[in-house]
């Protein structure tokens, strides 16, 4: 099995280019080979790889724009395949998860963000697995405490690990990531979930 993984939001601003990129590193260093496919016409992974190379780095995986018509019909030859989106564009990201064997949902510990949780979650096709990550996320505040809980509650799936706001992330656009921030830990609970443990 060589799963696609769509990592969408109807909202903006909550961490999905930045999880791509940062789960695609995590893979890639677990031994994974990976590719993103960049679906947000913005083209935000595209820039970031572009942006690194003439920095001096080079992302160990390739990342390509691709259009609807090319969502629905390309192949992959990697391991696993991620797919960044756009916010608030309904037939992208019906293709999205029309195509993905699984949904990641990153979203902030917030109101805004968690009522878009649910209206993704609602857009999906039933059965189709899917988790939420909470990104700029403490731990300590009643706020994560409480977004957690209704989560939960809802029967919704959660990753153990949250991504903590980080500076390091902020500052990592246009660069290879120096780092991690969690998203190695998420990575492995992805694996688990999706039964893709190599053999030792």
């Amino acid at each position: 099995m060589s799963p696609i993984i769509g990592i969408i939001n109807a909202k903006g601003g909550v961490g999905k280019t930045v999880s791509t990129v940062y789960l695609a590193h995590a893979l890639t260093n677990a031994g994974y080979s990976v590719e993103v496919w960049d679906a947000d016409p913005q083209g935000s992974a595209t820039d970031w790889a572009f942006t690194a190379e003439e920095n001096g780095g080079e992302f160990p995986f390739e990342v390509s724009p691709v259009n609807v018509p090319q969502l629905k019909k390309r192949c992959t030859a990697a391991e696993v395949t991620l797919i960044d989106s756009p916010p608030l564009n309904e037939s992208i990201l019906n293709a999205i998860a029309q195509r993905s064997d699984a949904l990641i949902i990153p979203a902030a510990p917030a109101g805004l963000d968690i009522t878009r949780v649910f209206s993704t979650l609602a857009s999906i096709p039933e059965g189709k697995p899917a988790a939420v990550l909470l990104t700029s996320a403490d731990p300590r505040t009643v706020l994560f405490r409480e977004t957690k809980e209704l989560l939960e509650e809802s029967g919704i799936t959660i990753f153990d690990t949250s991504i903590r706001p980080k500076q390091s992330i902020r500052a990592s656009y246009g660069f290879v990531p120096d780092g991690l921030a969690g998203y190695d830990e998420v990575a492995t609970q992805l694996v688990h979930l999706l039964s893709l443990e190599k053999e030792s």
